[in-house]
């Protein structure tokens, strides 16, 4: 589409918004003509939130669940107000179609650091209210102007010992030794999370990684996991990786620690095992999407109470999210301590998640390791 039929579908999108607001569309015709303009994707006939609730927007599944039964529970407790949870998937795109054609029906969105950017840059998202929402309880780093902390995941080294009877993988060196560690590996298919482990597999240090990762460092990378290329099955999503060691059909691989939280349950014991050394610690994060439909301030109170350290715990609990508040840790059942990725101990053994690089790489780090997997 050229500028001037996006200038025309802007417009198209302005009138229909002039005329719900002045109450001549209904609900449903407006909804339906952003639709038209693909500029509300996936939003069908849903009508738009109303102020009396909070609408959350995650990624669907149990999460949703999860979310809307735990931290939505809590927030309706202390304030009255009802929470509902849209699993529709914040992407940037939608959320950015949502406030310029003025048909917002989301108050908080989890997204990530680099989404966060993204939409920060596109100016459709509020600064977050720090004199509601507390940096002091966020992990140091994800107190944004424009996005604030809510969980901690990591991208981490997973392996079925049953099926590597040569012994089990100490580092992301013995990932690539086919030689002495047979079997399928499991990468994701997107490269975020997943050339730090190559450079790892070089004897770069954790700390070094991202130095290591310039145009040189990432062809570099890339051809490490072309090395690799005839043993790796990869994942498009988490359900993907953790049905692939559901099914026995890899040996080892990089997956998201939350996903490995379910897997521990869900095989038969000592069929599953996952470590924190050289793993990427990455931050999710609340935003709030410019003139939300329950206000700026009830949106940055939610925020706010799910920082509750013990709320914090009981989402890791539930399912596996990395509590973001630090005084969460001890509250954490001793038992499970050890799946936190947020602990002292496990934090000092990763690589820390770097937005700028990503920022600045993604996209043509991403073609390359496309190609370099399945091309």
């Amino acid at each position: 589409m050229d500028t001037s039929d996006r200038h025309f579908q802007s417009d198209l999108a302005e009138i229909a918004a002039e005329k719900y607001k002045a109450g001549t569309l209904s609900r449903r015709g407006f909804l339906s003509a952003m639709g038209a303009l693909g500029l509300v994707p996936l939003l069908g006939n849903r009508a738009l939130a109303q102020a009396s609730e909070v609408v959350v927007c995650n990624w669907g599944g149990e999460a949703s669940d999860i979310l809307r039964d735990l931290l939505g529970k809590a927030f309706e407790e202390e304030t009255g107000i009802p929470v509902r949870v849209d699993g529709d998937g914040p992407s940037p795109g939608k959320v950015r179609a949502m406030v310029e054609s003025g048909a917002v029906v989301w108050d908080v969105c989890d997204s990530a650091a680099g989404s966060a950017m993204v939409m920060n840059d596109a100016g459709v998202v509020q600064e977050i209210d720090y004199s509601i929402v507390d940096k002091g309880k966020v992990l140091d780093g994800t107190a944004l102007p424009f996005a604030v902390g809510n969980y901690i995941f990591s991208y981490a080294m997973a392996y079925n010992p049953t099926m590597l009877p040569g012994g089990v993988p100490q580092n992301w060196a013995d990932v690539w030794n086919v030689k002495d560690f047979p079997g399928m590996r499991t990468f994701r298919k997107s490269v975020r999370g997943q050339l730090e482990t190559a450079a790892q597999a070089m004897g770069i240090a954790r700390e070094e990684v991202y130095a290591f990762l310039d145009d040189e460092g990432i062809k570099a990378a890339i051809a490490k996991f072309r090395e690799l290329r005839e043993n790796i099955i990869v994942w498009g999503s988490g359900s993907d990786s953790q049905n692939l060691f559901l099914q026995n059909e890899v040996a080892m691989g990089n997956i998201y620690s939350t996903r490995a939280f379910l897997l521990k349950d869900q095989m038969e014991p000592g069929t599953f095992k996952m470590t924190y050394d050289g793993a990427l610690l990455q931050p999710g994060m609340w935003v709030v999407p410019k003139n939300n439909p329950a206000g700026a301030e009830t949106a940055m109170k939610f925020i706010a109470s799910a920082q509750d350290p013990q709320l914090q715990a009981d989402w890791f609990v539930a399912i596996g999210n990395g509590p973001i508040n630090p005084a969460a840790a001890k509250l954490v059942p001793a038992e499970l301590s050890e799946w936190n990725p947020n602990t002292p101990e496990n934090v000092a053994k990763q690589v820390i998640y770097n937005d700028e690089w990503y920022g600045k790489n993604q996209v043509a780090a991403e073609e390359l390791y496309i190609d370099a997997l399945i091309g």
